[in-house]
């Protein structure tokens, strides 16, 4: 497993990042079991949000429960998150007083003291950047976070945040959570996320790389459509729920010939489309973590599989562009 170094941040991260998603469906015996054979696979670190719930579970209390299990967070990096918008009307709440809350709700529900990187789940333009830097500025000094980041920020509210953090010494954004993908993302999955696929996004790419924002890329399956798991049939016939969105986000002639080159790749190196996804994103010139949703101490080992894949340059061009 590669890992990459954070400000702030005092264990190195590894560049798989445990997602969310799949602990929902299963009971903590078997959660567990998934997240200690992340760890002994090398994936220390574990994304989460306050409004990551399910039918009352939250994702932060999940964790808290399996790290009082395995005795303690050593060598444990937890990605946080807050300031999500309220439902059901996406009521923004970026500001000083819901960073707090929410920072003190994920340290309380884990269990720990601090929060390795604790980023913005949205942003809200309306809000002066001076008064949010400042406000996790001051969650550092207090010891409540090791650094912050954003997720879904436009390149341009990440640069003033830049901006502002150089004009008044202070610690600046060390991490973009954005949509990255074999695949273009050719319609929002939700209201105001931020992808940086497309030819027209090279110049954010380039930015975050120039200025060492890192990329923590979610959803590189894109929704599952670079799994084998659902076929073109499927995504051409659904009219509702998250196969429709799947197709609405990703489905057309380009991204359909990149899915099927990597899958052509995958047979010559024994890997299955997702693992080639995984590994082609992980190819990335400006070094992305990539997000994944393990369910299972198998997804674990694909996974992990998929970090140690080698693609050429040769191989990489052609899978994108043919």
């Amino acid at each position: 497993m590669e890992y990459v170094e954070f400000p702030g941040v005092a264990t190195p991260v590894s560049r798989v990042v445990q997602g969310a998603i799949g602990l929902f469906a299963q009971d903590d015996p078997a959660r567990f079991a998934m997240l200690d054979a992340a760890v002994a696979a090398g994936i220390n670190t574990f994304d989460t949000a306050v409004n990551y719930a399910f039918g009352g579970e939250g994702v932060d209390a999940i964790l808290g429960r399996w790290v009082r299990h395995r005795g303690g967070r050593e060598d444990i990096v937890f990605f946080a998150k807050g300031c999500h918008p309220e439902h059901p009307h996406w009521t923004p709440r970026v500001t000083p007083e819901a960073i707090a809350e929410d920072m003190a709700l994920s340290r309380r529900q884990i269990g720990v003291d601090q929060l390795d990187l604790w980023m913005f789940h949205r942003d809200d333009p309306a809000m002066d950047i001076g008064i949010l830097v400042e406000a996790v500025n001051a969650a550092i000094d207090r010891g409540h976070i090791g650094a912050w980041g954003v997720s879904n920020w436009t390149t341009a509210r990440v640069e003033a945040a830049v901006e502002y953090v150089d004009a008044h010494d202070l610690r600046g954004p060390v991490a973009n959570s954005a949509h990255w993908s074999l695949v273009d993302q050719l319609d929002e999955p939700w209201d105001d996320v931020v992808t940086l696929t497309g030819a027209h996004r090279a110049a954010d790419r380039a930015w975050h790389q120039e200025r060492g924002v890192r990329v923590v890329a979610w959803s590189p399956l894109a929704g599952g459509f670079l799994s084998e798991r659902i076929g073109r049939d499927e995504l051409e016939s659904a009219t509702e729920g998250h196969l429709a969105d799947t197709a609405r986000c990703y489905l057309n002639e380009v991204n359909w010939a990149r899915r099927e080159r990597a899958t052509e790749v995958g047979r010559r190196h024994g890997l299955s489309l997702s693992q080639v996804a995984l590994a082609w994103a992980l190819h990335a010139d400006f070094e992305p973590l990539v997000i994944v949703g393990n369910a299972s101490v198998e997804e674990v080992e694909q996974s992990t599989a998929a970090e140690r894949a080698e693609l050429s340059p040769e191989e990489v061009d052609y899978i994108f562009s043919g």
